[in-house]
C-alpha cells in the first residue's frame, strides 16, 4: 500500500512538472516529459506490469490534457514503452546509469512514433516530424532524464555506476 502511494505521490508531483514547469523552461517550442521518464523509473524499479500501468496511467493524463481527438493513442504509446523497458530490465540485470539513459532516448523515439502511426498520420510526414519534433524533445528529456535516473538509482541503496 505504501508503495502504492508513494507511486501515486510521484505521478503527482511529474504532471504538475509536466503541466507547470516544462511551459517555463520550454526551449524553441521543445519541452522536457517529465511522464515518459517517471514510466521508464517506475518500469526499471519493477518490471513490465508495473511499467504498463504507470505508462496507461501517464498516457491517460496526456490524452485528457493534449488538445487533440484520440483519445487512447498516448495511452498505447506509454503503455508499450512501459511494458518494453520492464522487459529489458528483466531480460539485462542491473544496466548501468549510461544503458539506462540510452534505454531513456530510445523509447521516448518509440512513443513518438507509435503516437504518430496511431493518430493516423501519413508516412511521408512521419520523418519530417521525427527531425522537427522527437529528436529535439527526446535530447531535452533525455538531459532532465540522467540527473533523475542518477537520484532514483540513489534512492534504490545501490550505487550507479556510469561505466562498467
Amino acid at each position: 500500500m505504501l508503495k502504492f502511494l508513494v507511486y501515486a505521490f510521484l505521478f503527482f508531483i511529474a504532471a504538475l512538472f509536466q503541466t507547470v514547469i516544462a511551459s517555463r523552461i520550454e526551449i524553441l517550442g521543445v519541452q522536457p516529459s517529465f511522464l515518459i521518464i517517471l514510466t521508464v523509473m517506475v518500469a526499471f524499479r519493477y518490471g513490465g506490469l508495473a511499467g504498463c500501468v504507470m505508462g496507461f496511467v501517464s498516457g491517460l493524463f496526456c490524452d485528457v490534457y493534449a488538445p487533440t481527438e484520440w483519445l487512447g493513442a498516448f495511452s498505447l504509446a506509454y503503455c508499450t514503452v512501459g511494458f518494453v523497458v520492464g522487459q529489458i530490465n528483466e531480460s539485462f540485470i542491473d544496466l548501468n546509469l549510461f544503458l539506462q539513459v540510452v534505454v531513456l532516448a530510445l523509447v521516448n523515439f518509440l512513443k513518438d512514433i507509435i503516437y504518430y502511426f496511431s493518430v493516423g498520420k501519413a508516412v511521408s510526414d512521419v520523418p519530417k516530424m521525427v527531425f522537427s519534433f522527437t529528436l529535439p524533445n527526446t535530447l531535452y528529456t533525455v538531459i532532465i532524464g540522467v540527473a533523475c535516473l542518477y537520484l532514483f538509482s540513489l534512492t534504490m541503496g545501490r550505487k550507479t555506476e556510469i561505466y562498467k
